[in-house]
């Protein structure tokens, strides 16, 4: 009767590697998720350090995340033009590992961007006979592929336009006073 053969924990590392790799890979493979603009809200007055006041814009982008797995963003970059000549800069960094996305399915990420006062003043007087303001977010997200693995990718981009109701600012505004 032959001697049953002992195998080396050493020699599967190999093939334990490559199967690893192989699962990587297949993660690897992430379906983009899709970004468009829902709308924007204004959501209140800002206080920061150093010492500013702004006006609080919220822009609600919804993301479809077509895997099969959950997906999260971590950030988000790019730009807000307002009333198609004030840009803003749009720089959120999401709490912990990020906004996690379920696999399958549409949600809202809420994108904040400080508008400085000085600005909506600006702009209340230049639409003073419309009722919307209208506004371009062009911008990129950061994205990390699965729970388990934690796959990096950036770049996935929204290019919308859309509006924010001048009534909003002129609350927000009046606020202050």
């Amino acid at each position: 009767m032959p001697c049953p053969r002992k195998t080396n924990p050493l020699r599967r590392l190999p093939a334990l590697a490559l199967a690893a790799l192989t699962v990587i890979a297949g993660a690897g493979c992430v379906s983009k998720p899709t970004m468009q603009l829902d709308h924007a809200e204004i959501t209140g007055i800002r206080i920061a350090f150093p010492p500013s006041l702004g006006i609080l814009m919220t822009i609600v982008v919804n993301v479809h995340n077509p895997n099969s797995y959950d997906v999260a963003v971590r950030a988000v970059r790019g730009q807000v033009v307002l009333a198609g000549r004030y840009p803003l800069a749009v720089d959120f960094r999401a709490d912990g590992d990020g906004v996690w996305l379920p696999s399958d399915r549409t949600t809202q990420v809420r994108v904040p961007v400080s508008v400085p006062v000085d600005l909506g003043l600006q702009l209340l007087r230049e639409s003073f006979s419309s009722p919307v303001i209208p506004y371009r977010f062009s911008g990129r997200a950061d994205v990390t592929a699965t729970r388990t693995f934690r796959l990096e990718a950036d770049d996935y981009s929204v290019d919308d336009h859309g509006v924010v109701a001048r009534n909003q600012i002129e609350a927000a505004l009046g606020v202050m006073r």
